[in-house]
């Protein structure tokens, strides 16, 4: 999987779905207009509408290419991490990449300040991604391969992560973000205590999991099809 390159998704487009990604994080979807994405980026809303007929066709594709660029961000950081074999690896390499996004992070809440009324379209982009459903394929498949003991409980631990993966994009809604330890440290401690909690004695077999965690994301990207416009 990679991101789109230049002959996949024109410069002019680029710019219309960065401009939409400022807009909506900063105002909400509901309160972005075609007109307002037009005018940041200096084109008629007919040029506008010559790449996208509506806003929710916009969106889809918003949510298709920062879909990209977050599993590309999080692929690149496990396969250069030493220990991203690891299942605390590969959830350093998942954070890091969530936070390195703040459209990712109001995606993986569903925050309703910048989503608005389209999580209430019964089609919208969301409804395909069920609760904990990345975790439980995830952990069962690097069981399968020796990187995760034996006798974790697979109907409980994925609910565990998915919540502590909630926790660390959504701990700064309730609590001062300059009261926190910095981000880097809170990611490796996570990391560091799934790691005591979920590896095999010995280190489990690190080179299989990076391998399967290949083809997973090969597997994810094939699934994903781009939106119609």
């Amino acid at each position: 999987m990679s991101v789109p390159v230049p002959n996949e998704i024109d410069d002019r487009e680029q710019r219309i779905l960065d401009a939409a990604a400022d807009l909506i994080i900063r105002q909400g979807y509901d309160k972005t207009t075609m007109s307002d994405i037009a005018e940041a980026v200096g084109v008629s809303r007919g040029i506008l509408y010559l790449h996208f007929d509506s806003k929710d066709k916009l969106f889809e594709a918003l949510f298709y290419r920062e879909t990209l660029i977050y599993a590309q961000i999080c692929l690149n950081r496990i396969e250069d991490d030493p220990r991203g074999g690891t299942i605390g690896g590969i959830y350093r390499g998942v954070l890091y990449a969530i936070n390195s996004r703040p459209l990712m992070q109001a995606i993986m809440r569903r925050d309703r300040r910048v989503f608005g009324n389209y999580l209430r379209k019964p089609d919208n982009m969301f409804a395909y991604r069920e609760a904990n459903t990345m975790w439980a394929s995830t952990l069962r498949a690097m069981q399968a391969v020796g990187a995760v003991r034996s006798d974790v409980n697979m109907d409980v631990m994925p609910y565990i992560m998915e919540m502590m993966s909630y926790g660390m994009v959504s701990i700064s809604d309730i609590r001062d973000p300059d009261e926190l330890p910095p981000f880097d440290v809170l990611l490796e401690t996570m990391a560091d205590m799934m790691d005591r909690l979920l590896t095999p004695e010995g280190g489990g077999n690190t080179e299989a999991a990076k391998a399967l965690i290949r083809e997973l994301f090969a597997a994810a990207g094939a699934q994903l099809k781009p939106p119609k416009k």
